[in-house]
């Protein structure tokens, strides 16, 4: 075997075994992602007011450190959650009747050594002293109206569904652009879906 035969052969397996390397470390990464989600919705469903759907979800959150970063350096940080009520239909794409979508806004006030989440649906805003408390405040929603379930078609088989995460759309300029967050803003919980039964059913 000619030394440049022997250079190939010793190339190609330093190759396959750098493909092998890096494929073991995504491998590792997408089972570490998936076993620590940032955001986890646990429980959602709807309670009847007279036929007005109601809203109570339950969701974990686990803020990332470059998250708590940026909003500790004053940054106002866009989560949302999203909730989607969709029609079966047999032949085709699910039909979506309804989209909601509850948009917030975290961040850190240093003047007043207190954290703020601004409902940009209602334009309320709330104070806490700690991160940790505005973040469990996300946490639970309850008493949320949706809509009159006399809208939907009797007809029909609905379902609904829920998510929650950051409000990528909504993200300050500098979090897009700067290379000191390097990191994954695009992040959301996986779909909750849960079926629709009529109040006398």
């Amino acid at each position: 075997m000619t030394l440049y035969r022997v250079a190939v052969a010793i190339n190609s397996r330093s190759l396959i075994l750098i493909a092998s390397l890096l494929l073991a470390s995504m491998m590792t990464l997408s089972v570490s992602a998936g076993e620590h989600p940032e955001f986890i919705v646990e429980e959602a469903g709807f309670t009847f007011d007279d036929t007005m759907l109601i809203l109570a979800s339950e969701v974990k959150i686990e803020l990332p450190g470059y998250i708590k970063i940026a909003i500790n350096q004053g940054f106002a940080v866009p989560l949302m959650f999203e909730v989607q009520i969709l029609a079966f239909r047999k032949y085709w794409l699910d039909q979506k009747i309804v989209t909601l979508k509850q948009q917030y806004q975290l961040h850190y006030l240093p003047m007043l050594s207190s954290y703020a989440i601004f409902d940009l649906n209602t334009g309320q805003r709330r104070y806490y002293d700690s991160l940790t408390q505005a973040v469990q405040n996300l946490e639970v929603v309850y008493n949320y109206p949706m809509l009159d379930i006399n809208n939907l078609d009797y007809n029909r088989t609905f379902y609904a569904r829920m998510r929650f995460g950051i409000d990528i759309d909504e993200l300050p300029l500098p979090l897009k652009s700067s290379s000191l967050w390097d990191n994954d803003w695009g992040l959301e919980s996986d779909w909750y879906e849960w079926d629709i039964e009529r109040p006398d059913s």
